[in-house]
């Protein structure tokens, strides 16, 4: 098991600008595409084994979710009713963290074949 962390870092750069960028724009579906492209960059840089892809992927996903996750709980409490209706939101907030993480690893996945593909077609 190999954890490659320049490539998580630039992943995890790459989907936070992303989310940076939903977040301003009020597209929060960009966010999951963030996970999912960040991901591609993530099993890009690493290419080799699926397993190690795997392991990569998750880390990825698991720290930017949770990043994201810390990020939207700020913005429920700043806002006027925010502790009032964190309660309603959170098994909602779980589930987009999973949905994230399951994101972030098929991209890094595809991110993979897309570099194998790559480096066949250059032969």
């Amino acid at each position: 098991m190999v954890i490659e962390w320049r490539p998580l870092i630039v992943g995890i750069l790459f989907a936070l600008a992303v989310y940076a960028v939903s977040v301003l724009s009020s597209q929060s579906a960009i966010a999951l595409l963030g996970l999912l492209l960040g991901g591609a960059v993530v099993g890009v840089m690493i290419g080799g084994e699926i397993k190690d892809t795997l392991i990569n992927g998750l880390i990825f996903g698991v720290i930017t979710g949770v990043i994201i996750f810390i990020v939207t709980i700020i913005e429920i409490l700043t806002s006027a009713l925010g502790a009032a209706i964190l309660g309603l939101y959170v098994d909602e907030l779980l589930l987009i963290l999973a949905i994230e993480i399951i994101l972030a690893i098929v991209g890094s996945v595809l991110g993979t074949y897309m570099r194998s593909e790559a480096l066949m077609t250059e032969d």
